[in-house]
């Protein structure tokens, strides 16, 4: 009967998180399919597409781990390619993540994690690139997920939570670099939570047994992570491996696999076996095509991290250092506000979790913040440990507006009345503020999830490619039916507009892609689709076709805030205009093309 009655009050309090996990599902699904595929969105899908059409997979550092493509192609397979399937999984997973505080409720409190949920799924971010082809909104889902896992084996010392540790850490390294990034931030928390005791050990012949908890996961974490770090060792200067020569790269890793061994094995053989089995099992799998590429596994270990760190110098995107605080603060602004006043509540008090929140957010963005790529969507692995600190002072401040409510009600203790009246203003101002915020979120979050066309400008769209696109290619699908030729009908795109172009007509069979700057004769496709820039060079052989369709293809978000000073009042204007109008002064700056028809065509 106690049973009956626990597993009824857990179905109660799991059911708020389920109907907002119908909410979520319903949000991140509504109209997937129709906002126009980016520049990187379409080489992500067309790779999937060609996987899922038997042409294979390798592993390729420019477009990250495998996991992407191999979920993408899986979701092709179920329910055929299109552009809301190419979208289905990050959807799926964005909606996975608004559970996962559920299972942070010891840490987070009951208010504060159910806080969290409704913050995850109502998220500007979050929502935004949950319905965007990018691996992105998987590596968030991994990375909380390992985070409960870490709290659950601090707390049981469960070895099944070593295990699942192993699992998330390897798809969370099978799905993008910024991984290496997440492992030096916990692990050193860890280091600095256990050091006090791991320094003991070195007077006991380094006797790494009965270990804290914190301890024993952070050799977990590091021996497992260890050998992927061997491209690193091209940042001590003087180290300059040439990409041809193997053997440097492979006596490396072995080393480092070697060093990672003899700490794990000393400290628990049969767990860290098992760990590092499922870890690199896992790893080995998508790494290697299921064994098809076996080259793939050294591709992962050392060219994943070697193209990352070189990125850097590369500097992409060309941001100023200030970057992602501008960026969450127009999008992530309600639980930016209450991560930096829960940050000052939570120092003052003894609590691990809280501590290791802070810790995760003020690392993530200096270490994001001081790298030479800066892109939008690695906002999000800033903005989810924020929402995480944020959503947890809420929980707090809701708690304590209960605890003292109730002991402030007049049936009870009887207060006077002013206290009385004091208790009931704060709480009004608090709970009207925060809704008030949280409605403006909401409305943020929709507007740059579902505004289908090129206005307003969304600073966390970058590359972005104009609804004119689809439009066109509409065109393209009517002219082929109407000429009867379907999938045969000719097609040339100038090499500049390659991208979407590729995974819009991958069904077409005669698609070329030449670099028409340099034209000597007549295209040979039916539509000709012309970057702007080469309009002159192919002005002679245009004869054919009817009258030329301009079309707006790549977009820039106008980056005026470049310029931003913190001591200008015309920047602060600047600021609080996109903050409230999403307006600029100025609209997207535009990559054109230009479509041509035959002759006659409608």
């Amino acid at each position: 009967m106690v049973r009956r009655l626990r597993s009824f009050r857990l179905d109660w309090e799991m059911a708020p998180y389920l109907l907002l996990a119908a909410i979520a599902l319903g949000m991140r699904l509504w109209d997937l399919g129709s906002a126009a595929i980016t520049h990187d969105e379409s080489l992500h899908a067309l790779y999937s597409w060609r996987l899922y059409q038997g042409q294979g997979y390798e592993h390729m550092p420019m477009m990250h781990g495998p996991f992407q493509f191999f979920g993408t192609a899986l979701s092709f397979s179920l329910f055929s390619d299109s552009d809301f399937t190419a979208r289905l999984l990050p959807a799926l997973f964005g909606t996975a993540l608004v559970v996962l505080p559920y299972f942070l409720r010891r840490q987070l409190g009951r208010w504060g994690s159910l806080a969290v949920a409704i913050l995850l799924a109502f998220s500007p971010t979050l929502l935004y690139f949950s319905r965007y082809a990018r691996n992105d909104i998987y590596i968030a889902f991994w990375t909380l997920l390992l985070v409960i896992f870490m709290w659950r084996y601090f707390e049981q010392r469960k070895a099944r939570y070593l295990y699942f540790s192993a699992a998330a850490l390897s798809l969370g390294f099978c799905t993008k670099e910024v991984s290496y990034i997440t492992v030096f931030i916990f692990a050193t928390f860890l280091l600095i939570v256990s050091a006090r005791g791991l320094l003991s050990r070195v007077g006991r012949g380094f006797d790494l047994h009965n270990l804290s908890a914190p301890a024993e996961y952070l050799i977990l974490l590091s021996t497992l992570a260890l050998p992927l770090f061997a491209a690193a060792i091209e940042l001590i200067p003087g180290v300059d491996i040439s990409p041809g020569v193997l053997w440097p790269k492979v006596l490396t890793v072995v080393l480092l696999f070697v060093v990672s061994a003899a700490i794990g094995l000393r400290w628990n053989v049969r767990r860290w076996l098992l760990s590092a089995l499922i870890f690199y099992g896992i790893f080995a799998l998508f790494y290697t095509t299921f064994f098809t590429h076996i080259f793939g596994f050294g591709s992962g270990m050392w060219n994943a991290m070697d193209y990352w760190i070189a990125q850097q110098d590369v500097a992409r995107g060309e941001q100023p250092w200030y970057y992602y605080p501008l960026l969450l603060s127009w999008y992530e602004f309600l639980p930016l506000l209450l991560a930096t006043i829960g940050a000052i509540y939570f120092l003052m008090k003894r609590s691990l979790f809280s501590w290791f929140l802070i810790y995760w957010t003020v690392l993530s963005l200096i270490i994001y913040s001081s790298f030479g790529e800066k892109m939008p969507w690695l906002s999000l692995h800033m903005a989810l440990p924020i929402i995480l600190l944020g959503g947890m002072f809420l929980g707090r401040v809701f708690r304590s507006f209960a605890w003292k409510g109730a002991r402030a009600w007049p049936f009870t203790t009887q207060p006077s009345t002013r206290i009385l009246l004091l208790f009931v203003f704060a709480v009004g101002v608090s709970i009207t503020t925060i809704l008030f915020l949280f409605s403006f979120s909401a409305n943020v979050a929709l507007q740059a999830s579902y505004e289908q066309g090129d206005e307003p400008p969304q600073m966390l769209v970058y590359a972005g490619i104009s609804s004119d696109v689809p439009q066109i290619m509409d065109q393209i699908e009517a002219l082929a039916e109407e000429r009867g030729e379907g999938k045969e009908l000719r097609v040339t795109v100038d090499s500049p507009l390659t991208w979407p172009w590729h995974w819009y007509l991958r069904d077409y069979k005669n698609v070329d892609y030449p670099n028409l700057s340099a034209i000597d004769r007549p295209p040979r496709g039916t539509v000709l689709l012309l970057s702007a820039g080469n309009e002159q060079a192919v002005q002679p052989y245009l004869g054919e076709y009817g009258e030329g369709q301009e079309f707006r293809h790549r977009l820039w978000f106008p980056e005026e805030y470049r310029e931003y000073c913190f001591f200008d009042s015309d920047s602060w204007r600047m600021w609080w205009d996109y903050f409230l109008e999403r307006e600029t002064s100025g609209p997207y700056w535009s990559t054109e093309g230009i479509a041509y028809f035959p002759e006659g065509s409608p």
